[in-house]
């Protein structure tokens, strides 16, 4: 299968709507909003967000099939900091590395634009996401106690980082 990366625009913003609705249906539990919230949004909302964050896209015979992002930290004391966010690849095209380069473009991307930290939350219960960002050269270095709540669920969020200014840390498993 051949993958093809590009950063997304506002002219991507329908088959981004689309995913990213995949995403919290799928997955309610590995995203901050949800599918009823992001499902009323009209498509300007999709463009605007585009337009605002750096987020690239994996696609697979013209079809997206993996999204990532990231914002920056607001203010002089916190912008050499960013945040990965919405994370996600389809099921059916899983465990062929697309996440880990969707997040190297990031990386790329963050450390261009004077980011030398990116940060990121995960289910502490997802240990497939886990392990996938411990090989992307994240580390943990918290949890958040109860940072979610879904279908009756409290769900705790791993912390995690990777300093950019660094050469990614390997992990026993590798």
């Amino acid at each position: 299968m051949h993958v093809d990366y590009r950063r997304l625009t506002k002219a991507d913003a329908s088959p981004f709507r689309e995913t990213r609705l995949a995403a919290f249906k799928a997955h309610p539990e590995a995203f901050g909003s949800s599918f009823d919230e992001f499902a009323q949004k009209p498509l300007e909302d999709f463009e605007a967000w585009l337009e605002e964050m750096v987020t690239f896209g994996a696609f697979s015979d013209g079809q997206l099939v993996g999204i990532g992002a990231y914002f920056r930290e607001n203010g002089k004391k916190m912008e050499h900091r960013g945040y990965v966010i919405s994370m996600f690849v389809d099921p059916s095209v899983r465990g062929q590395g697309i996440a880990r380069q969707i997040i190297e473009l990031l990386c790329i991307e963050a450390k261009q634009n004077g980011i030398i930290q990116l940060h990121l939350g995960v289910g502490a219960t997802n240990q497939s996401a886990i392990k996938s960002y411990k090989r992307a050269g994240f580390t943990t270095y918290g949890t958040e106690p109860r940072s979610l709540y879904v279908n009756g669920q409290y769900i705790d969020e791993e912390l995690m980082v990777r300093f950019l200014d660094e050469a990614p840390r390997r992990t026993e498993h590798e």
